[in-house]
């Protein structure tokens, strides 16, 4: 029996206690997915794990920085430089 389609949306709208673990939950078969298509193509259990293990943080980092990025920028209006006046 095939298996049911995955849905990755979250239970429902808006902040909720174990929004994350939802998250995790939903992601889960597609996370084994991954790691056993690179497992079959060669590389081994502790690669995947240390190179998904990697994607992870990167992709935390980056979000992260970007967030910080858009905080440490509120508030902040660039004006262009006025001519100075030619004597």
């Amino acid at each position: 029996m095939p298996k049911p389609p995955i849905s990755l949306s979250p239970k429902r709208g808006g902040a909720y206690p174990d929004r994350d673990l939802d998250c995790q939950m939903a992601m889960e078969d597609i996370f084994r997915a991954v790691a056993e298509e690179a497992q079959a193509a060669g590389w081994s259990e502790r690669e995947v794990a240390d190179a998904l293990i990697e994607l992870a943080h990167n992709h935390w980092f980056a979000q992260d920085s970007k967030d910080r990025m858009f905080v440490g920028a509120a508030g902040v209006i660039i004006r262009k430089p006025k001519a100075s006046p030619e004597h």
